[in-house]
């Protein structure tokens, strides 16, 4: 159950995520109002919500220039290979660290909702008007996937694609996608 003062704390993050705040003015703005209302560090509200959603994030350490992610044949590496800067600092702490929320939590957290189970069940309710392309719904592609039954490991099952009401058409775009903002 969310407190007030969880209720606060969510508020005032959603402020410094929706403003881009940096960390030292969020502090700032925590010792301001202290005389009101307790906030607490930014790395307390996201251990805090983390405790609330139940989504843990995975973090992994990248290279300062944001070439490459340390994992797989990078996990044992201590300097980047495309431009030999260190991944971590004399401390031994990661020079930067990209944080991860898996995508199988934040789906079954969507249906923790009502409200969000009514907009997600707008793919059920969608009326297709034939000649009429209006929605990703409207694709030939869509249609061609409700009538093909759904292949796990080679063996073929026997629903087809987005037959359940609770089934949710996901698409990634990773053209041109850039871990953090920066121009090669």
């Amino acid at each position: 159950l969310l407190t007030d003062e969880d209720k606060d704390n969510i508020r005032a993050f959603q402020l410094k995520i929706t403003c881009n705040m940096p960390r030292r003015v969020f502090n700032r703005m925590r010792h301001t109002f202290r005389h009101k209302m307790n906030i607490d560090s930014e790395w307390v509200i996201l251990h805090r919500v983390a405790i609330l959603s139940g989504i843990q994030p995975v973090n992994y350490h990248c290279c300062i220039n944001s070439c490459i992610a340390y994992t797989n044949n990078y996990a044992d590496l201590d300097d980047c290979p495309f431009c030999d800067e260190p991944r971590r600092m004399s401390n031994g702490q990661p020079r930067r660290i990209f944080s991860y929320i898996p995508l199988l939590p934040r789906l079954q957290a969507l249906f923790q909702s009502p409200s969000t189970i009514g907009r997600l069940s707008y793919r059920q309710c969608y009326e297709h008007k034939p000649g009429w392309i209006c929605d990703v719904f409207d694709s030939q592609w869509y249609h061609t996937l409700l009538q093909k039954h759904v292949v796990v490991d080679g063996v073929e099952q026997d629903h087809t694609y987005f037959s359940g009401k609770h089934d949710i058409a996901l698409s990634l775009a990773a053209d041109g996608f850039l871990l953090f903002d920066r121009r090669r």
